[in-house]
């Protein structure tokens, strides 16, 4: 008798815990969609994204761990936007461990270009991996990576592993590329209703010409002012893209407390480029030539040969080509 006591009042408790976590979870669910039907920038998919959520029952979440369940929320909105983050609070009496900021990580590590490169056979490379916030360092930088390919007759831009940033610097290095005052790309706010453009900078020379291809790389981790970068260059047919379709993050976010635990980043804007009238979110950007990642840059120096071979009338130059595109194909029938 005893024992079957004590085994009701297990039971009992482990049921009203149950209970209270999944009335806990509910009303969370229930806080994270007033928070998107408040503040997400595309109203339109805001009955969608809130009927995911409803969706999920407490069947599903309850046998969940706290990690488990923040999980399955995120890659359900992410579903939506890739943007969207679901996450506890951290907590202020704790101390936390410390985690560097994107920009700063950009700042100290020369704003995130990896190599700069003369090619043989005239063209330009440069790869970087981030968008570093426009400042004295930063301009410094850039001018820097321009001037050192300044000569080149094409150019190959290797954003492939390039996770996106400040919407200041691809109106920064874009300025090099496009002659006159270029009307880049907006952005709409939900909560100003209002658009903010962005164009080239007026005092930056456009070094590179029209006449000089660029050739961008792109892969699955190509994301955000990444992919604005892409997307502007590809409708201003400024730009051939070479590789896989970008990841497809277009809007930018800010977190909103989500009860008095959690928080949620919501994205509050959106991209709109003046060309399409759209922008990249949840479909990516596709290429112009689509191959696999480690493809794109033996793609891109052929392509870039080529181009110089048919114009250049420097037969020292047609000979560099042709020693790197008889290696290239070398290359190519190995594999």
């Amino acid at each position: 008798m005893k024992n079957w006591l004590i085994s009701t009042l297990l039971l009992t408790s482990l049921s009203v815990t149950a209970s209270n976590l999944d009335t806990s979870r509910a009303e969370l669910i229930a806080a994270l969609q007033t928070q998107i039907a408040k503040n997400y920038v595309d109203v339109n998919k805001v009955e969608r994204i809130n009927k995911s959520l409803t969706t999920l029952s407490p069947e599903v979440y309850s046998p969940l761990s706290n990690e488990k369940f923040i999980a399955l929320i995120t890659k359900t909105l992410e579903k939506h936007d890739a943007h969207f983050s679901f996450q506890e609070k951290p907590d202020q009496t704790k101390k936390q461990p410390a985690k560097e900021s994107w920009f700063s990580r950009l700042s100290r590590s020369n704003s995130g270009f990896n190599s700069v490169e003369n090619l043989k056979g005239g063209v330009g490379y440069f790869d970087f991996w981030g968008f570093d916030s426009v400042n004295d360092k930063s301009r410094k930088r850039v001018s820097a990576v321009m001037q050192l390919v300044s000569d080149s007759q094409a150019i190959i831009i290797d954003l492939r592993n390039n996770g996106g940033g400040s919407a200041e610097m691809v109106q920064l290095i874009s300025s090099y590329f496009l002659e006159g005052k270029v009307h880049l790309n907006s952005f709409y706010s939900r909560s100003s209703d209002s658009r903010t453009e962005f164009w080239t900078f007026t005092d930056i020379p456009a070094i590179f010409k029209q006449d000089v291809p660029v050739y961008i790389l792109t892969s699955k981790k190509t994301f955000s002012a990444a992919e604005e970068f892409a997307y502007n260059f590809k409708h201003l047919k400024r730009a051939t893209l070479i590789g896989e379709k970008t990841k497809g993050g277009a809007n930018p976010w800010q977190w909103f407390e989500v009860g008095a635990s959690h928080r949620v980043a919501v994205p509050t804007s959106m991209a709109i480029n003046p060309i399409t009238q759209t922008n990249w979110e949840g479909v990516g950007i596709k290429p112009d030539i689509n191959t696999v990642a480690d493809s794109a840059f033996d793609i891109a120096y052929q392509k870039a040969l080529l181009d110089i071979k048919s114009k250049t009338k420097n037969p020292f130059l047609t000979d560099e080509i042709n020693i790197e595109l008889s290696k290239l194909e070398k290359k190519q029938q190995q594999l």
